[in-house]
């Protein structure tokens, strides 16, 4: 009796392995078809939503959702941060801003070498800017300045902390300041230089005498 059950033992263990060793590759296909499905869907939407000759907010915000289970479900997908960063700028126009800066924190945190890294940070500084937050668009900023010094968003984050001192109706007159100098400037570069009478008078002159000699040379 001990003797079977010294041989019973190890065959039963045997199969137990070989049975979960065969119950991982299903699990794989599906969640690989899952995720297929998934990308095929929000595919799907995000064509239907780019066809409205409106903005639909239902659609943006099932469209969201959608976004925010990919990568709930998949979190290693290398598709992932890239949902969760169309979702945060979903979020703002629908009129939640903290939720877009949650979103963007999300995809700086738990995707920390994903490829437009700079475009969390940048955004999410705008996003807090736009509330109105000055105090914290400006660290916002300066983060994107420090980590990002040759890129970019680095110079552009520059003026906008350059502009953070004024109100929005200053912005709107310096803009429209900025604007009007530079049209003229350009209206300037395509006319012909003005001459002064000395350089007129000149240029009369010498018209003057090479028409005298060609006279004598005829």
């Amino acid at each position: 009796m001990k003797k079977l059950l010294a041989i019973t033992i190890p065959v039963v263990l045997l199969f137990s392995a070989c049975g979960g060793g065969q119950t991982e590759e299903p699990k794989a296909a599906d969640a690989s078809n899952g995720a297929q499905l998934m990308e095929a869907r929000i595919d799907s939407m995000r064509l239907s939503m780019e066809d409205d000759t409106i903005y639909n907010a239902r659609g943006a915000q099932e469209l969201l959702d959608v976004y925010k289970a990919y990568a709930k479900a998949y979190p290693l997908d290398s598709l992932s941060p890239e949902f969760l960063f169309r979702a945060a700028g979903l979020s703002d126009p629908l009129g939640r801003p903290d939720e877009s800066v949650v979103l963007y924190d999300r995809v700086i945190k738990s995707y920390p070498a994903w490829p437009r890294l700079v475009d969390c940070y940048y955004l999410k500084a705008l996003t807090i800017d736009k509330m109105q937050r000055k105090g914290e668009a400006r660290m916002a900023y300066e983060e994107v300045i420090n980590r990002f010094p040759d890129h970019q968003f680095a110079q552009d984050a520059k003026q906008m902390i350059e502009n953070l001192q004024y109100t929005d109706e200053e912005l709107i007159e310096k803009f429209r300041l900025q604007n009007g100098l530079e049209a003229q400037a350009a209206a300037n570069a395509s006319q012909p230089p003005v001459m002064d009478k000395a350089q007129q008078a000149a240029i009369d002159k010498a018209a003057v005498e090479a028409k005298e000699k060609a006279k004598g040379v005829k």
